[in-house]
């Protein structure tokens, strides 16, 4: 009897333990297809993982395979592309695809898992889109009062002045997307988050600084950096500059 009671408490816990798996893993293998889907590409909207309530897992395709555990991560941020409705003929749900700003990581979440960011400023974004790097209070100060220095050779012996012996460390990115998404920025087709990962894509590339070590977002980690933009009320939104200090 003894025997018996063992084996249905067993043979219960299995089940629960079964139910309980997450939603977006797939628990007998059977793949996912999709129903319907959006995309998010023109907002780019930030989120982050709930991974401190259990192990988050970002998927493949048709989520039978893990990629990644987001608890190796748990403060970084994650870009949503694309929504999906999926089934696989028991289960349904809505997942994300997501990457990380380094392009380096993608796959599917359920949406469950993550957590909007909401209210990110100009700065936090800048941050985000560039991991790794340090906004830096001093250089912002610098950075800051460059435009009441000249023009040209003057703001160049105003940076010497104030950075020393790290104004041979100073690179520059320009921030200036091309004629399509400038428009679509102040038409407000596109968000500024979006428009920020072409702009700065673009402004690595064609960097004077960079064009010899084919750098990308991922090759500033703990860089210092500053910055200016033109805000929103400027004609000249979406214009601006980011200024790093190698370490």
């Amino acid at each position: 009897m003894k025997k018996w009671v063992l084996f249905l408490m067993l043979v219960i816990c299995v089940s629960l333990s079964g139910a309980a798996l997450p939603k977006s893993a797939s628990a007998n293998n059977v793949p996912y297809h999709t129903i319907k889907s959006k995309s998010y590409a023109n907002i780019l909207p930030t989120y982050r993982s709930r991974a401190s309530i259990k192990p988050v897992y970002v998927w493949n395709n048709n989520l039978t395979q893990k990629r990644y555990n987001m608890k190796n991560s748990p403060n970084a941020n994650w870009y949503v592309t694309k929504s999906y409705k999926m089934t696989n003929g028991k289960r349904t749900g809505i997942f994300y695809r997501i990457e990380n700003p380094g392009k380096t990581i993608t796959g599917l979440v359920w949406r469950g898992y993550l957590s909007r960011q909401q209210g990110l400023t100009i700065s936090q974004q800048i941050l985000n889109a560039l991991p790794g790097t340090i906004h830096d209070n001093h250089f912002q100060k610098i950075i800051n009062n460059l435009s009441n220095t000249g023009d040209g050779d003057e703001q160049g012996e105003y940076l010497k002045k104030k950075l020393g012996n790290q104004y041979g460390n100073l690179k520059e990115i320009a921030v200036l997307g091309n004629k399509l998404n400038l428009k679509a920025l102040r038409s407000g087709k596109i968000s500024f988050n979006a428009y920020l990962q072409r702009a700065i894509k673009n402004g690595i590339i064609n960097s004077p600084d960079f064009q010899d070590n084919h750098y990308t977002v991922n090759n500033f980690t703990s860089w210092r950096i500053a910055f200016w933009m033109y805000d929103k009320n400027s004609k000249a939104y979406g214009a601006g500059g980011i200024f790093l200090l190698k370490p």
